[in-house]
């Protein structure tokens, strides 16, 4: 696995198996992160050379655009 950064955003992200990972810094995690008082917390994750990789598809809306906050 290689992390990559995109040429928009400069977001660290790797690809496994065609699914696309973005990643975080501990201190830049989203807010939706672990909180179980949100509507759809995100709880699947992991951490890999010092970020924390969360799945492209929880970051997609209903309209099917992703958006990262």
């Amino acid at each position: 696995m290689k992390i990559r950064f995109s040429p928009t955003t400069n977001r660290p992200y790797i690809k496994i198996k065609k699914t696309k990972y973005f990643g975080f810094k501990i201190g830049k995690l989203p807010h939706r992160f672990a909180d179980i008082k949100k509507n759809n917390p995100i709880q699947v994750w992991y951490s890999f050379k010092g970020f924390t990789f969360v799945s492209e598809q929880e970051f997609i809306n209903l309209y099917g655009q992703i958006t990262i906050h």
